[in-house]
């Protein structure tokens, strides 16, 4: 008796369903992607006007380099000093007004640290120093 040994058929890839998986795959992540909502906070910044003017008893500035080195009204201060120096300079905290000058290469952890630390010091009304950028002429209609 002789027997048909039968012959394995190579596995193969069906590529139509393959197809059809793949592009529901693909619009199943587009569709669920429309629904995550990115947290995050909606904050309207407040637009200023150039030359506007702060009224106060004293002022105070706050030099802070690229580097992280500290000029409080042009005299180097230690960052361990900082709120003395700031409680010297501002006998009545309430109505100083300190202006920070800050490179804008200087990380912002720094930034709000000095913050953390002005804030300590009874000193509420701190302006942030800007320079104006001039207006590209040829953006403008």
């Amino acid at each position: 008796m002789r027997f048909q040994v039968k012959r394995r058929e190579e596995p193969a890839i069906e590529i139509a369903p393959l197809i059809d998986v793949v592009f529901l795959l693909l619009l199943f992540f587009m569709v669920t992607t429309q629904f995550i909502s990115i947290p995050g906070l909606k904050i309207t910044l407040p637009g200023i006007k150039p030359g506007a003017t702060v009224t106060a008893t004293a002022k105070i500035e706050l030099h802070v380099t690229s580097a992280g080195d500290l000029y409080l009204d042009g005299n180097p201060v230690a960052a361990a000093d900082l709120a003395e120096a700031l409680k010297k300079k501002a006998p009545d905290p309430e109505s100083a007004v300190l202006v920070l000058l800050a490179d804008e290469n200087v990380k912002h952890g720094r930034i709000v640290r000095l913050m953390e630390e002005i804030r300590s010091c009874g000193l509420r009304k701190v302006v942030f120093a800007a320079r104006w950028k001039k207006e590209d002429a040829s953006r403008q209609p």
